[in-house]
């Protein structure tokens, strides 16, 4: 039996390098990426790793879905050129043209990583995958971080809230309608934009221990709100193109009315009480004695 058919919304498609991921990748997303970063950095102290880890010489270090490798050149700067660090995404589109000389990337999956690599990482850096990993690719990705951390590695993580429904602040009309219709777009390719609430038992379901999270809240109201704001409405115009490719799921009838409703959320969210992104980043450790 065939379904309704979906009246995709006409507009001006940006690229995109896999159907099950929301997010595009282009100059823009570049920006926007390096931007967020940035921004992301700084409500963590300028830290980059919550894990306890101390870089030596001779340890590898992997940027799991690196994009466009700002974490990983960052730590480049912060540890000796003997550190081995690798990035691996999907595409190598966003990839930085000259990288340091103790850097490699390679375009792959991160769910099926190489075999050669079984037990030789120190620290796997992953963020902000929530966007293109459905429950079951979460787990089979821990699965194969499990692996290629050496025994007594540790992994680090950072995600943001997108879900309506853990939404700290109290949320007006527009803030509802945009979060609504996210999560939406999020359930269209089977991610979660409430991911970030489930990695800690999923971490465990794979071995690791030593589970941390901290979590900073990421005001987006006012004039010092103004850089998260304005990232969090480049992202959600960047999630434009499968809105209208599922027809607008019945929140939006055109590009403009999509746009409109973008910036409805940036006024409204401008002029919120408390308004906030949550902000995660959760360390874990494979075990040192590894059960067999």
């Amino acid at each position: 039996m065939v379904g309704p058919s979906i009246d995709v919304i006409q507009h001006n498609a940006r690229i995109h390098v896999s159907s099950s991921y929301i997010l595009p990748a282009d100059d823009e997303e570049r920006t926007r990426l390096n931007a967020q970063h940035g921004l992301m950095k700084a409500a963590f102290e300028n830290r980059l790793i919550l894990a306890p880890v101390i870089l030596k010489p001779g340890d590898r270090v992997l940027d799991s879905g690196t994009g466009t490798a700002s974490w990983l050149l960052d730590l480049a700067k912060e540890v000796p050129d003997t550190v081995s660090i690798y990035g691996v995404d999907i595409s190598s589109l966003l990839f930085p043209s000259s990288p340091p000389s103790n850097v490699q990337f390679l375009a792959g999956s991160i769910t099926q990583l190489p075999k050669t690599w079984t037990s030789t990482f120190t620290l796997i850096n992953q963020k902000l995958l929530h966007a293109g990993l459905s429950a079951a690719a979460w787990q089979v990705a821990f699965s194969e971080m499990y692996r290629v951390l050496e025994p007594g590695g540790w992994i680090n993580l950072s995600e943001l809230n997108s879900d309506l429904d853990h939404v700290d602040f109290e949320c007006g009309p527009a803030v509802k309608k945009m979060m609504t219709l996210v999560r939406e777009i999020f359930r269209s390719v089977d991610a979660l934009a409430d991911a970030v609430y489930h990695l800690a038992g999923w971490l465990k379901q794979a071995g690791f221990t030593n589970i941390r999270t901290e979590m900073r809240r990421m005001p987006m109201n006012g004039n010092g709100g103004r850089p998260i704001r304005e990232n969090i409405c480049r992202v959600y115009m960047a999630m434009k193109t499968p809105a209208m490719k599922a027809g607008g799921f019945g929140f939006v009838r055109s590009e403009t009315e999509y746009e409109d409703l973008v910036q409805a959320y940036g006024e409204e969210v401008a002029v919120t009480d408390n308004a906030a992104v949550l902000s995660y980043m959760i360390s874990a450790q494979k075990p040192i004695v590894v059960a067999v």
